[in-house]
């Protein structure tokens, strides 16, 4: 019977946290968006010169050992993932906001509880990934972005920025949200 019981307490933690989190979705995206709204007429922007210190992957990125949210810009476009190091459920969540477009935006790792969207406008992406100590993350590209507003949550509450590594050098935002301009 108490085991029963904690089997359900946890389902109804795990309900109550995605509620806050699709709520700080809602909330944290239409601000983030609002901001990035500013569109203008682009040709030739790509996705390929964005600040040096964004480039290539962080060291580290091992759920065994490590709890944080990693991004970076390749050749490949840009890369999100989030762990950490024991099996319990962790919630993560972000907004990423852009005056251009987001593209090729597809999930690594994901499981089926693990959900994304990208707006019909391609000028956002939401994501909540329910963590059980692997990877989970989004690849995707930009057209005609002159920055990206980034907004991160771990069980509901904003992330620090000291779990936020960004690049090959392991640069950390200096808040959470923050935005990346070219």
């Amino acid at each position: 019977m108490g085991r029963t019981r904690s089997r359900r307490t946890a389902a109804a933690g795990v309900v109550c946290v995605a509620f806050v989190a699709a709520t700080l979705v809602a909330t944290s995206g239409a601000a983030v968006a609002r901001s990035a709204r500013k569109s203008t007429a682009c040709s030739v922007v790509t996705d390929d010169n964005w600040p040096a210190w964004t480039q290539g992957r962080p060291g580290g990125i091992d759920p065994r050992t490590t709890a944080a949210i990693y991004m970076w810009h390749d050749g490949d476009g840009w890369h999100i993932r989030v762990t950490h190091h024991n099996t319990n459920l962790r919630t993560f969540s972000g907004q990423l906001a852009t005056a251009g477009t987001f593209h090729n935006v597809h999930p690594v790792h994901l499981e089926k509880s693990d959900q994304f969207q990208v707006s019909s406008d391609l000028h956002n992406i939401t994501f909540l990934f329910k963590n059980y100590g692997r990877i989970d993350g989004l690849d995707f590209h930009t057209h005609c972005a002159p920055s990206i507003s980034f907004a991160f949550q771990s069980d509901g509450k904003t992330a620090p920025p000291q779990k936020i590594v960004i690049g090959h050098n392991g640069v950390h935002p200096p808040d959470d949200p923050f935005v990346i301009s070219r």
